[in-house]
């Protein structure tokens, strides 16, 4: 993976209902950057963060995730070791579903932030043939990357929520929950938000399906395919 590839990555995560901005950085470094204010207060957010997390890393207590509710939206923070991986949420947004998302993105990219310098304006990164690679930040080229970046998550959180309200007509929440969470199991879906629309269906199915009555089935099918086509 690449820098490149990892900024793309980043941009795309603005394509989630309801995210109004979304900044990577490790320390002073800004890796990237795309939120609905000014430069010098995306800096001030930053600086602020940084104290935040560095008082607590002096008392040795690890901060994996932050949720700051305010009246004008939600700040969500991601820590993965020295990056910070920051959502701003409108009331649309689905913030667990913003959550898995960056996790998954942090995970997957862990070895690159690894290496990456914690101090602004370092070195271009090298590839592994010793080629130095241009990253470029104008807006149009970070449109053609993001256009091009593969899928970071689907849609599996609201379709997650769809099962939930049509099973609870028929079952409790709790059942609801382990049902769905059996399935996962069964079907051998470790991660079902890394799946394709068309599979996201087929799981979402394959939970209904579950339902031992033949014509409650086929009533919550249907019901199921209506929301599906709306998502």
């Amino acid at each position: 993976m690449t820098l490149n590839s990892l900024i793309a990555a980043v941009a795309a995560l603005q394509r989630l209902e309801g995210v109004a901005g979304v900044m990577l950085f490790k320390g002073r470094n800004t890796i990237h950057r795309q939120m609905p204010f000014s430069e010098g207060r995306a800096l001030d957010l930053t600086d602020t963060l940084g104290q935040m997390l560095e008082g607590y890393r002096q008392v040795r207590r690890k901060i994996r995730q932050v949720y700051l509710e305010f009246d004008g939206g939600v700040l969500l923070v991601l820590v993965l070791e020295e990056t910070v991986l920051v959502f701003l949420l409108t009331g649309r947004a689905d913030a667990d579903l913003a959550a898995s998302a960056a996790t998954v993105l942090l995970n997957d990219h862990a070895g690159l932030l690894a290496g990456l310098s914690i101090e602004p304006g370092a070195s271009t990164p090298r590839t592994e043939d010793g080629i130095e690679e241009l990253v470029v930040t104008s807006p149009r080229r970070l449109q053609e990357m993001t256009d091009k970046a593969e899928v970071v998550v689907n849609n599996w959180g609201q379709v997650r929520k769809v099962i939930e309200g049509i099973l609870g007509k028929v079952m409790g929440r709790a059942q609801v929950a382990n049902l769905i969470d059996r399935t996962l199991q069964d079907n051998g879906t470790a991660d079902p938000y890394r799946l394709n629309p068309n599979q996201v269906r087929k799981l979402a199915i394959s939970v209904i399906e579950h339902i031992p009555n033949v014509s409650k089935r086929r009533q919550l099918l249907t019901e199921l395919d209506s929301h599906l086509d709306d998502l």
